[in-house]
């Protein structure tokens, strides 16, 4: 049954006095500083721009100089002021530009604790869940370079978290004979999910996944359980449908657009408005800068389409769950004479790197989990196990129509499901404090293990071998 409420937790809240025990802020509070911990130790190394760092940081500082980027933008503009806010406060530094991203990611961690709750209606099993997007290499390197996807990711966890919020606010006093107007407006955090899910779209086009997962999951949650005749509940499912185009479609169109204010204000600046004046159309009316921004939008569409799909590390999106072909994002190499000879940035004899490679303790079993998801959302209409998998076949299945290779990354706004699919299969199991201890044994170890090639610490040859355990992470 989508979405459908778990029992909730039998344990008082706060005893007599109606106070909330310690934990219930303590916990997640530690989550979020161990989160923090990990995503800003050293976060000024490497001390250089590396990777697609070119691209946004240098976009972001041009908004703080310029108030628009004063390149052809390759991205909505959203995942950048948040870039850009950090050198604003720490200047143009390796920290500055990190520091935003950085936390974001901590802020992730923390949302999936809050979906796990609002899931699993048990803070031991949430805790886990974000314990685990904590030590995923693939969180944990998005979270540390000045890239949009750590963004995006937060974004998208915190729409469905509150779509949960939603599901539990209204069907507090839902019912076969509820209102179809109650299906229709829902509750104010239906309007805040949609307010999140602008917000992604304004960070990258493929926050427009998440957009159909949310109206899949509030669909569901709004029929499930009802036992309505077929007739009621054709028309609640279209109460719900009208309800949703205005929530999920004209909401985060709204902040998808009004996230362009900076370049309607400095339109002068803008890549569009230095070509129009160098034809001579320097004073331009609002009206046709209404007009330009819709061509960049075009061309922006035009522009993702006819990007090579020739880099090295460029994969199919089949072998994304499994990492098939995680990304190299920072090398330095110390092996030979000559690099000693013009000066290392590493010790002699070492090599380090940053790769974006989720954490195998998390993807391989979270793979092995899928069946025990399906079944079940299927056999069993387990509400907690089919909001993640519909959540994660949202965000993975549309990068099949794509047609074109893409890179592993575009799937770190789903590691907090993968986590939370990984601890419901755990839980529902026969052995779920065995397993569960297994789990976090596992990627912890794994942490320990991988965290060379996570924060970019210099390794021997011979180390570094250790950890490329298939041919294609080469």
């Amino acid at each position: 049954m989508l979405l459908a409420a778990p029992a909730a937790e039998q344990s008082p809240a706060g005893g007599a006095s109606g106070r909330r025990p310690l934990w219930v802020w303590a916990l997640p509070l530690t989550l979020l500083l161990l989160g923090a911990a990990l995503r800003f130790w050293a976060l000024g190394d490497p001390g250089r721009l590396y990777f697609d760092e070119k691209y946004y940081a240098q976009d972001a500082r041009d908004y703080v100089t310029r108030g628009v980027e004063e390149g052809r933008p390759a991205h909505p503009p959203l995942g950048k002021w948040v870039i850009a806010l950090g050198i604003q406060v720490f200047g143009w530094t390796p920290f500055g530009w990190r520091v935003g991203v950085a936390l974001a990611g901590s802020l992730t961690v923390l949302l999936t604790y809050l979906t796990g709750r609002r899931l699993f209606r048990h803070p031991a099993w949430a805790a886990l869940a974000a314990l685990l997007v904590a030590l995923d290499g693939l969180a944990l390197t998005s979270s540390r370079i000045a890239m949009l996807d750590a963004v995006l990711a937060l974004f998208v966890v915190l729409a469905v978290w509150l779509v949960l919020v939603d599901r539990d606010a209204h069907r507090a006093g839902g019912g076969a004979g509820e209102p179809l107007r109650s299906s229709f407006m829902g509750s104010r955090y239906r309007w805040l999910a949609g307010l999140a899910l602008g917000l992604a779209v304004a960070t990258k086009w493929s926050g427009l996944l998440a957009i159909g997962a949310a109206a899949l999951l509030v669909l569901g949650t709004e029929l499930a359980g009802r036992r309505e005749g077929i007739g009621r509940a054709t028309r609640r499912g279209l109460a719900v449908t009208a309800g949703g185009v205005l929530a999920f479609l004209l909401v985060p169109a709204a902040v998808y657009v009004a996230s362009f204010t900076g370049w309607f204000v400095n339109y002068a600046d803008s890549h569009a408005g230095v070509q129009a004046c160098e034809a001579g159309e320097c004073d331009t009316s609002f009206g046709q800068r209404v007009d330009t921004w819709v061509d960049t939008q075009v061309d922006l569409v035009g522009f993702h389409q006819r990007l090579e799909a020739t880099h090295p590390y460029r994969s199919d999106p089949q072998g994304w769950p499994w990492l098939e072909r995680p990304v190299l994002v920072y090398l330095e190499r110390c092996l030979s004479p000559e690099d000693v000879d013009e000066g290392c940035a590493v010790p002699a004899g070492t090599d380090a790197r940053i790769v974006m490679l989720g954490s195998p303790a998390l993807w391989w079993p979270a793979l092995l989990a899928a069946p025990v998801l399906l079944w079940r959302s299927v056999v069993r209409r387990d509400g907690a196990a089919a909001t993640i998998g519909v959540t994660l076949l949202a965000l993975w299945l549309p990068w099949f129509a794509a047609g074109k290779p893409g890179y592993s990354f575009y799937l770190v706004p789903a590691v907090p499901f993968l986590a939370l699919a990984l601890v419901r299969a755990v839980q529902v199991s026969r052995w779920p404090r065995l397993l569960g201890g297994g789990v976090l044994a596992l990627n912890l170890a794994a942490f320990v293990f991988f965290a060379p090639i996570w924060l970019g610490l210099p390794l021997t040859p011979d180390s570094l071998d250790l950890r490329y355990w298939l041919d294609s992470w080469r």
